[in-house]
């Protein structure tokens, strides 16, 4: 395949997960106050296994290696975007002058698992941060636009960061 089938590729994976991303939101925001203790989980759990699916799609598209160890933290530093690089930075890469990918390469593969555990507790902790967009789901109906709009623009964030960096 020629670098134009791919990155073909990779535009229609991530139009299908954005919509992907949209549809869940949009659903999982209907009920209002009723529901949110069921589908507020089941929506960020589901976004963050899209995220994970689109970064990893991208990567193989890419050529990547899906089972090396270092192409899985880069695609789960995708999928927190600004705050994965942050991660990935206080651990001491160096992203202005190498590639996410050979950054990760060269760590020893003790700091490489803790800058893993770092990021499971990041997405962990995101949840708890979304708050006030669980408040805008308090509202039913309403607000199902508004977690179709929030997570489509979530999915098209780990896009962007998994096109640059994988």
């Amino acid at each position: 395949a020629t670098d134009g089938d791919a990155e073909a590729a990779v535009r229609r994976v991530v139009g299908t997960h954005v919509r992907l991303a949209a549809s869940s939101g949009l659903l999982t925001s209907l009920g209002g106050a009723a529901t949110l203790v069921v589908t507020a989980p089941a929506g960020i759990t589901g976004l963050y296994l899209l995220g994970t699916r689109l970064a990893a799609a991208v990567a193989h598209l890419h050529g990547r290696d899906l089972d090396h160890p270092v192409t899985r933290t880069a695609a789960l530093i995708c999928v927190l975007g600004g705050d994965g690089v942050e991660l990935a930075e206080r651990t001491g890469l160096d992203l202005v002058n190498a590639s996410l990918l050979s950054g990760l390469r060269r760590l020893p593969t003790e700091v490489r698992e803790q800058l893993d555990t770092r990021i499971g507790y990041r997405l962990t902790s995101r949840f708890t941060r979304r708050g006030a967009l669980n408040l805008t789901k308090l509202i039913p109906v309403v607000a199902g636009p508004i977690g179709a709009g929030a997570d489509a623009m979530a999915m098209r964030t780990v896009a962007t960061f998994a096109q640059a960096h994988l």
